[in-house]
């Protein structure tokens, strides 16, 4: 890798992380205001728009620093692996510390401002028990349960496969491959390399089928307004982030399957497979994005649940309530889903991805 293309690749990653945080908020629905609590009639007043304001300038003060960084790793130092983790990574830890700062402020001015206004809080509407509609997002469940583990046996009957030729791999084998498709990186055969490749594409692909199932059995918020319609929309809604997640899924195991193919022969992978696979995973992202912000669980007028109670949230993005059954609640802060770690199984797939990293390292040193 050469300096310019250092900064082709690493300069854009970092920028699309900046304007993806700097509009957080505003994909975060219509209950929270920076993982806080709050009624949606009071984003705008003028302490919370401030509050708004501060952590966007915060965010790009320390954007401008990171690329900066970025810039003295590649044309100072000449370190274009560093260049690739320590910028990006910093980036990440540091707007998480001023998510934590402004979420606090938030907590402290909702504190003084509820003396007040009576408000503030979200409305506590009464739990709403609706066993068909139960049973017909339980079949939508099933459905894609089913789908989701079909890619992931043929990633598994794939990484069995690869084990199996070990003996015949030859004694150099490919360990990343460039933008065709061919290899530019090797290494010395041995054990812990090929399991390295077979336990991530296993691994990663078992916090996905567990992460993707439990998303969708997440909790449901039917406005109490119109009980009928919100059940259409919530299926509705129901159909097409299962849909969305059986292409992600799908998009991911094309990619594990190819480089666990590849290591097996020793060659390049297929760039016919893995650029439609990156495709397919990047467009149904964006489409599960626009999901989630048009989710009608993230309206004003959902129901009221556990999961809105601030007293449950650590720092507003973790979520730890031993007496709440759901594995997986939608985010505060951003899109997606953040697992329960209150449970037993939530702090098992929790740790799950440190115990990967671990041992990733440890192979690759």
């Amino acid at each position: 890798m050469n300096s310019t293309l250092a900064v082709l690749i690493n300069v854009p990653i970092l920028f699309l992380l900046y304007i993806i945080i700097y509009f957080t908020q505003a994909l975060s629905g219509k209950r929270q205001f920076y993982g806080v609590s709050l009624n949606s009639d009071y984003f705008n007043k003028k302490e919370f728009k401030e509050l708004d304001k501060k952590f966007k300038l915060l965010l790009t003060l320390g954007f401008i620093i990171f690329t900066i960084s970025l810039l003295i790793c590649v044309y100072i130092f000449e370190a274009y692996v560093s260049s690739s983790i320590l910028p990006i990574t910093g980036f990440c830890i540091y707007q998480f510390v001023i998510f934590i700062y402004i979420h606090n402020k938030v907590k402290t001015v909702k504190q003084d401002l509820s003396l007040e206004i009576s408000d503030l809080e979200l409305e506590k509407t009464k739990v709403i028990l609706d066993t068909d509609f139960m049973n017909e997002k339980n079949t939508i469940v099933k459905r894609y349960s089913i789908l989701f583990i079909i890619p992931f046996i043929i990633t598994i009957i794939v990484a069995i496969y690869t084990c199996t030729q070990y003996n015949s791999m030859p004694d150099i084998i490919p360990t990343h491959w460039g933008f065709t498709g061919e290899a530019d990186a090797f290494s010395e055969k041995s054990l812990g390399k090929v399991l390295l490749n077979v336990f991530m594409s296993i691994g990663v692909g078992i916090i996905m089928y567990v992460s993707s199932v439990n998303s969708l059995k997440s909790r449901a918020k039917l406005d109490t307004n119109n009980i009928n319609e919100s059940k259409k929309a919530h299926l509705s809604h129901l159909n097409k982030f299962a849909f969305s997640f059986f292409l992600v899924n799908l998009g991911c195991h094309l990619l594990f399957i190819n480089i666990l193919i590849a290591v097996s022969s020793a060659g390049n992978v297929n760039p016919y497979m893995i650029w439609p696979a990156t495709i397919l995973i990047l467009v149904a992202s964006i489409y599960q994005t626009y999901l989630y912000y048009k989710s009608p669980s993230k309206s004003k007028s959902a129901l009221y649940s556990v999961d809105d109670n601030d007293d449950n949230w650590i720092f507003g993005s973790i979520y730890n309530n031993a007496n709440d059954p759901s594995l997986f609640v939608q985010k505060r802060f951003g899109v997606g889903w953040t697992i329960n770690i209150g449970s037993g199984k939530g702090k098992a797939l929790f740790i799950l991805p440190f115990i990967l990293i671990i041992f990733i390292s440890l192979v690759s040193f």
